[in-house]
């Protein structure tokens, strides 16, 4: 566009300089009109596509004040999302460092979780264990109470027995009472003691009249309580026994004394055999110390101890 410009103004001057220093032919100078007015035409023209670069170059420059406003605008835009990508960045990688937290916690929790149902799930076996183990000896303790409800019956009945069997043998001896005779109970058994003088001699086994009469009395109540076991003792003093014959000394007088007892308990058909025992203590199971004479004569004595049957309860125990 420069170009045409220059070129234009270098005619028009041409012209200029012809038409004021020289004469010229009407042909050249026609020729010079003509190219004058060409001149002009293309100066026109030009002046034309001046203004037209002009509009075109104030057209550009507006529209590359535009695109450079945008591009401005852009590069803000830019700097933004760079700022805003930084600080998403900064928030991603503290999401993510939370998030990698919260994993380990929550693969904790699980591993714990898993450590703490396998704690529950076994104390959830002894539980039942111990309640099983309860339920056992809830069902022991049951059965236990039960069989010492039975023990006590039987214990109370027993001694029930006992005692009526003791007032049997007072009602029974009751003429015996103050000639050297005791009816006593003691640990659920009835205890008859009697004095030497009551049945024999000294040094004696043969019981004398009156003391058969208190032994017949006893075989009585004895054959109307078949259940009852009846075990006669007997015992001296500490003396040693003097002279010959058949009784060689205490233990044997004490058997002796004993056995003679039973053979009259026996004389009674209804009292039966099997529930009686014969024993001879001798001088080692004295009531009070041998160390006078009134001591040793409580200590010569006979005892009839009648005890309960107690086979039911040995039943009972053995089960257990």
């Amino acid at each position: 566009m420069n170009k045409l410009i220059r070129t234009g103004f270098l005619l028009a001057t041409v012209c200029l300089f012809a038409a004021n220093y020289g004469c010229v032919s009407s042909k050249k100078y026609n020729e010079l009109l003509d190219k004058q007015t060409q001149c002009e035409a293309t100066n026109r023209e030009l002046e034309k596509s001046n203004q037209d670069c002009n509009a075109n170059l104030n057209e550009s420059t507006a529209a590359g004040k535009r695109l450079q406003g945008e591009l401005d605008k852009a590069y803000t835009q830019l700097d933004t999302l760079r700022r805003n990508y930084l600080l998403t960045a900064a928030d991603l990688a503290e999401l993510q460092g939370e998030y990698a937290k919260m994993n380990k916690q929550y693969k904790s929790t699980v591993s714990g979780k898993d450590a703490l149902a396998q704690e529950l799930s076994l104390k959830e076996s002894e539980l039942a264990d111990r309640e099983n183990e309860l339920a056992d000896k809830e069902r022991l303790l049951k059965e236990q109470a039960e069989t010492l409800a039975r023990l006590q019956g039987i214990l109370d009945a027993q001694n029930n027995q006992m005692r009526e069997l003791k007032e049997k043998i007072s009602q029974a001896l009751l003429g015996f009472q103050d000639k050297g005779l005791t009816v006593q109970t003691k640990n659920g058994k009835v205890y008859v003691s009697l004095d030497e003088k009551l049945l024999f001699s000294s040094g004696s086994w043969n019981v004398n009249p009156q003391g058969r009469e208190a032994i017949y009395e006893i075989a009585n109540v004895m054959a109307k309580n078949p259940d009852i076991h009846l075990m006669v003792e007997g015992h001296t003093d500490n003396v040693p026994l003097r002279g010959k014959g058949e009784v060689k000394d205490n233990w044997d007088l004490s058997t002796k004394r004993a056995t003679s007892i039973v053979r009259l308990l026996l004389e009674n058909k209804e009292v039966n055999p099997a529930n009686i025992s014969a024993a001879g203590r001798s001088e080692y199971s004295p009531l009070v110390p041998n160390d006078d004479a009134e001591n040793r004569a409580k200590n010569r004595r006979t005892e009839i101890i009648l005890t309960p049957n107690l086979d039911a309860l040995f039943q009972i125990v053995e089960k257990q």
